[in-house]
């Protein structure tokens, strides 16, 4: 669970909500669920970094591929 992103805190209290057996299955999943969606969010904030992380990339990759070709125009004129 852990490596589920679970704080501790929940973490302690899903342990001991495992301690008491069946009857709190129910509560667990609910933990479990909130824990998704939280999960899901930051998801789709990563997401939306990546995408700025590219689009930034891409923009450099063109800006030098623009100074090579230039470079590379320069030396054949002269």
């Amino acid at each position: 669970m852990r490596s589920a992103g679970l704080p501790i805190e929940e973490l302690i209290d899903y342990v001991g909500l495992v301690l008491q057996g069946d009857s709190t299955i129910e509560e667990r999943k609910e933990i479990l669920k909130k824990q998704r969606g939280l999960l899901e969010v930051r998801m789709q904030e990563l997401q939306k970094t990546l995408e700025i992380l590219n689009y930034k990339i891409s923009t450099y990759e063109k800006a030098i591929l623009k100074k090579e070709q230039n470079i590379i125009r320069s030396n054949n004129g002269a």
